[in-house]
């Protein structure tokens, strides 16, 4: 189809014409548009609707000359960039489209943050061309710009980028506003915990314990206590085990872990068992089988001596013989809690 009927159509988002020299949208006419074209460019030579101005009333005078019948407007948003913009604008636009009715459109621009209005003028006229006026030193910079402001929105939109790009670094700035200059090194316990969840895929595990610890919480069960005593056992374990390897002035990873073993591993030992002790309670009140949760008891059990025993021996505090009894009482010990995983699973298949 013949395109006879065109309208050239300049927007001005962000309401620069309105906010520099008090013109309103829409701008009609080519004698209109030139007048508020002159005058934006005296109050501010720098402002680039100016030139977006001018280039939609080339493009008029290109078409008229082709013969054809064509309009040339200027619609106006708002300072507040957005929804009352984009509101405005489409309410200029149906105004003019009302008054003549084009066969096709075309729209000039300042940039990327004027094109974002794009989707508004194609559900309401044909779009037959895009000119995007651009001041060539600034070009690359305005694009970088808007690259930068739609990364940051997408950010902000996206819970799991805007928890690691913007919730880490906040929780590494409030860490370091209470602890001053010391506060780096729980800055890169927090990184690392963070990394070793990610790493080892545990982020499903370590929701599954949340929900399960929020709904024992709503239903009152006695498990949410013992959760409860368990993180306070676990974290006062972690902290009395930081304090013995630091009071040994230790110079090596190697050093120090024994010691924050030997000093902590009573207190993991008792908040695995309190946990699982609750959990058990709560399944006999429930009907429930408590098997899984007595073999689980004899892995922690099991794995405590393994690490104690481990411990020990690179402290040098333990004597040979010691260390393989008790490695092998805990290996045997794993290998029942083992036989016993692998019993109940082959039940619930044959159930």
């Amino acid at each position: 189809m013949e395109i006879r009927r065109i309208y050239v159509i300049c927007v001005d988002r962000d309401a620069d014409i309105t906010r520099k020299i008090g013109e309103k949208g829409p701008i009609l006419g080519r004698e209109e548009n030139l007048r508020v074209a002159v005058k934006l460019g005296l109050a501010d030579p720098t402002e680039s609707d100016t030139n977006t101005i001018f280039e939609a009333v080339r493009l008029y005078d290109f078409y008229r000359e082709q013969g054809r019948e064509v309009r040339v407007a200027t619609l106006v948003g708002d300072e507040n960039v957005g929804v009352v913009s984009d509101e405005a604008i489409a309410r200029q636009l149906d105004e003019i489209l009302a008054e003549f009715k084009p066969d096709g459109v075309v729209l000039v621009t300042d940039g990327a943050e004027d094109e974002h209005i794009l989707p508004i003028v194609e559900s309401r006229a044909r779009v037959i061309s895009l000119s995007r006026v651009i001041v060539k030193q600034s070009e690359q910079l305005e694009s970088t710009y808007y690259m930068i402001l739609d990364f940051m929105k997408s950010i902000a939109n996206d819970p799991k980028l805007s928890r690691i790009i913007i919730g880490l670094p906040g929780i590494a700035l409030v860490l370091y506003m209470l602890l001053g200059p010391h506060s780096w090194r729980l800055i890169g316990g927090v990184l690392g915990v963070f990394l070793i969840i990610k790493g080892f895929d545990l982020e499903g595990i370590i929701s599954r314990s949340f929900q399960e610890f929020k709904t024992s919480f709503i239903a009152g069960k006695l498990s949410f206590f013992t959760y409860l005593v368990a993180a306070i056992l676990a974290t006062l374990g972690a902290f009395i085990g930081w304090r013995a390897a630091e009071a040994h002035g230790y110079v090596s990873f190697a050093e120090g872990v024994p010691d924050f073993i030997v000093a902590s591993i009573d207190f993991f030992m008792f908040a695995a068992l309190i946990a699982l002790v609750g959990k058990s309670i709560d399944a006999l009140l429930e009907g429930e089988n408590v098997s899984r949760y007595m073999v689980l008891m004899v892995f922690v059990i099991a794995l405590r001596l393994i690490l104690d025993s481990v411990a020990l021996y690179m402290r040098g505090k333990i004597a040979n013989e010691m260390f393989a009894l008790s490695l092998t009482l805990g290996l045997v010990l794993t290998m029942v809690a083992f036989l016993g995983i692998r019993g109940r699973k082959k039940k619930a298949a044959k159930a």
